[in-house]
């Protein structure tokens, strides 16, 4: 609104100055807002608003800086509300952090096969299954580098015998 009010203050003044240097004919509207100004500028040095912040806001930042921000936001937190819950149950933070800390490996290892099947066109599958995707795609990744590899050794090969 701030912005606003400035630009409305500076109009009026802008057409004044217009009006009175010939620029342009006198609008109707001047004297009103000669009669009735508009309110004061609010001041800017207002208080700011409150930072409302939630436990799990610092238990998922503190999750996401061990991952290096490696983790997508969801899971981070869900990791901090399962945290927050084992912390209410009377278990410490770091113990909690540890329980839970392989159980979201695996999550995190699922939803990034879940966003790679969804990026390559192949439909999602079962839970059961994901290391067996796992496994598949690295070996094809495997394969890939190794063919990379086998080819530019062979070009090297072939410059070396020209």
């Amino acid at each position: 609104m701030g912005r606003a009010r400035k630009r409305t203050m500076a109009m009026i003044r802008l057409v004044k100055g217009l009006s009175r240097n010939g620029g342009m004919r006198r609008p109707s509207w001047v004297s009103m807002v000669e009669r009735f100004p508009p309110p004061p500028i609010p001041r800017q040095d207002r208080d700011k608003l409150p930072v409302i912040t939630f436990p799990q806001d610092r238990l998922a930042a503190l999750y996401m800086k061990e991952r290096d921000g490696m983790v997508d936001g969801q899971t981070a937190f869900e990791f901090a509300d399962e945290q927050l819950t084992l912390i209410e149950q009377g278990i410490p933070e770091e113990d909690a952090y540890n329980m839970l800390i392989e159980k979201y490996d695996q999550v995190e290892s699922h939803r990034f096969l879940e966003k790679f099947s969804k990026m390559r066109g192949i439909e999602f599958a079962d839970p059961a299954e994901y290391d067996d995707i796992e496994k598949a795609w690295v070996d094809a990744e495997s394969r890939a580098i190794k063919e990379a590899m086998r080819l530019e050794h062979e070009e090297e090969e072939a410059l070396r015998n020209m």
